[in-house]
């Protein structure tokens, strides 16, 4: 008799396994493997696991007798994200084929700041190589500061805050930041629209007004030079100016003309109420949407409207699910876990290989070496800059590969 296919079986299935890997978590947190040679790479990950609670509910939801009480039982995002990272990189560890031999530290900073600083005074991981994490922003700008103070390379594949370290050689971003994203999107919209009229659209916010305020930038400075140019709209919803008159967004549509729409808010309020305003222009008017990349999970956005205005969005994850490697990575996830790999799954294997590799290459100076080159992963691709405070010194490295869809028939589709 064959097993059958529920998804709440699976999901046990899952769970039983997610909870074996948090027992592999907490032996690890504690278990000092660097007596062996120094041959090996020394690599700590700072991960919030919130393993005692997440095992509890884990186990909870495993004994539960019904599918409906197990969707009562809700696990942290953040130690969730934690688990898919973990077995990423784990797999990327299983899956390489070459010599790089590597000491795998792991710490549970429980998503708080004064464990995160125990955590930081463990003599272990001050003989790290390579620190990954953590994931909020207040735990991470712990741990940046730390690897700037004792010259550790630090990963940050999480938080694309910029506000986490400065003058920091040692700290490199895989999470591009919002400027990248901008940049993308800015690109996508010369590329399909050039001459088109473009209304930037921004709440008086300091958040999505940096942002409103970083695409006129760029426009203007395309239109500087540029044969065909943009006609550019900036409306700031406190004043609603626009050449000291008063207007709004719908005046400055223009029939027989694509009207690239800007949105730079983030709040998703804000964002459907606008759209249904605009939503019956569409009968007479050609009006795409372009939005922030936090719109992909939003909770209660209108995805009629969303698809409607064909909105453009950017993220750093597209699977690419025809090259082997990401044949090979799927199956063999699938085989352990029962489920398709999800995003920090992808990103935690992807961000893994490049470490190996980038380690193979160049050794544990590989930061030095990495400006300007191109790494393609399963789901995430990264090109690396150095983001420079003035001319001289390096806040940190970055990577600012940006992918753009757009939204058609409820479906994304990659565009940029």
């Amino acid at each position: 008799m064959g097993i059958l296919n529920l998804p709440w079986f699976n999901n046990i299935r899952q769970t039983t396994n997610r909870k074996l890997f948090l027992s592999i978590v907490l032996c690890l947190a504690f278990y000092d493997s660097f007596s062996q040679t120094d041959s090996a790479f020394r690599i700590s990950l700072i991960l919030p696991f919130q393993s005692e609670t997440t095992t509890e509910r884990l186990d909870t939801f495993t004994n539960a007798h019904s599918y409906f009480a197990a969707t009562k039982i809700h696990i942290d995002e953040e130690a969730i994200t934690s688990l898919d990272f973990y077995q990423g990189v784990l797999q990327a560890v299983r899956q390489s084929a070459d010599s790089t031999r590597i000491i795998l530290q792991v710490y549970d900073c429980h998503n708080s700041d004064s464990i995160t600083q125990e955590v930081l005074k463990d003599t272990a991981i001050g003989k790290s190589n390579i620190i990954i994490g953590a994931v909020s922003t207040s735990n991470s700008k712990l741990v940046a500061e730390y690897c700037k103070q004792h010259k550790i390379v630090n990963i940050q594949p999480f938080t694309p805050s910029k506000s986490l370290t400065s003058d920091n050689p040692y700290h490199l971003k895989l999470a591009p930041t919002i400027d990248s994203h901008v940049d993308a999107l800015f690109n996508s919209i010369v590329d399909t629209f050039a001459g088109s009229n473009v209304i930037i659209y921004t709440p008086d916010v300091d958040r999505s007004l940096t942002v409103a305020q970083r695409f006129d930038s760029l426009f203007k400075a395309y239109n500087k030079t540029a044969a065909v140019k943009f006609t550019v709209a900036f409306l700031n919803t406190k004043t609603m100016l626009l050449n000291g008159k008063k207007t709004t967004a719908t005046e400055q549509l223009k029939a027989g003309k694509t009207n690239v729409l800007i949105i730079t808010s983030f709040d998703e309020s804000f964002i459907n109420g606008n759209l249904r305003l605009l939503h019956d222009d569409l009968k007479e008017k050609k009006i795409v949407v372009y939005g922030m990349p936090t719109w992909l999970s939003g909770d209660i956005l209108r995805l009629d409207y969303i698809n409607d205005f064909n909105t453009h969005l950017s993220d750093a994850f597209a699977l690419d699910s025809t090259q082997k490697e990401t044949i090979n990575f799927r199956a063999a996830y699938q085989s352990l876990f029962n489920v398709e790999p999800a995003k920090y799954a992808c990103l935690g294997f992807d961000a893994m290989n490049f470490i190996l590799s980038s380690l193979k290459d160049y050794g544990k100076d590989f930061l030095n070496n990495i400006s300007t080159q191109h790494y393609s992963g399963t789901g995430f691709q990264f090109d690396f800059f150095k983001n420079k405070k003035g001319d001289a010194s390096i806040n940190y490295y970055e990577n600012r590969f940006v992918n753009v869809f757009k939204v058609e028939n409820y479906q994304l589709k990659k565009v940029w």
